[in-house]
């Protein structure tokens, strides 16, 4: 192999790495914009825009989730066995579900002040970075919440949020787990689309 060609497979290589094993302060970095940045949007709710604000903000937020890992996560051992197709509606559904939740109580905190922590925990070699945020609403208590997040391409998607400790994924997993006992992968994606039909 040439030089040239060696150096450019090198500097391939290590381009390749620092993409995969990214700072973690690139973490905190891009939840403290996103935040910065869903605020600006909820605070123009005005009570007859809320609709359209909420969407706003759902858009904006969608692209940071991956919704596919946390459904996988959520249905625990019971995703391996499911076909592509079930995988795939139960995805939609507890995307929808989500959404629908987070829709629902985000306006709350339009006039909240969010501080994103500069101590991020870092797991998984790198792959895995948890970023700590304090959502303080006037006259309330201190909310902690912990994101969970990947690189993927150019920016941290989150799948999994707790908040004060408790697991989103574990919440839902622990629901989720008793339907499918129960009922089956098709019993829970049934009763997740009558939820979602309400």
């Amino acid at each position: 192999m040439k030089k040239s060609a060696l150096i450019s497979a090198l500097s391939i290589g290590v381009m390749s790495i620092s993409m995969a094993f990214a700072t973690p302060q690139e973490a905190v970095s891009q939840v403290r914009t996103s935040s910065t940045e869903m605020l600006n949007i909820l605070s123009k709710a005005n009570g007859s825009n809320n609709a359209s604000v909420r969407k706003q903000a759902e858009n904006y937020a969608m692209p940071y989730f991956d919704f596919e890992r946390m459904t996988a996560l959520a249905v625990g051992n019971p995703w391996r066995s499911a076909s592509a197709a079930q995988r795939k509606d139960l995805t939609e559904q507890f995307k929808t579900l989500l959404i629908r939740t987070y829709s629902g109580t985000m306006l709350q905190y339009k006039n909240a002040k969010v501080n994103v922590l500069n101590n991020p925990q870092v797991n998984r070699g790198g792959q895995e970075v948890v970023v700590r945020a304090e959502v303080q609403q006037p006259g309330k208590q201190k909310v902690n919440i912990d994101f969970t997040t990947y690189q993927s391409g150019r920016k941290y998607r989150a799948y999994n949020v707790a908040i004060e400790g408790a697991s989103l994924v574990t919440v839902y997993r622990n629901q989720f787990g008793e339907t499918i006992r129960t009922k089956g992968i098709d019993g829970l994606i049934t009763d997740l689309k009558a939820k979602n039909s309400k």
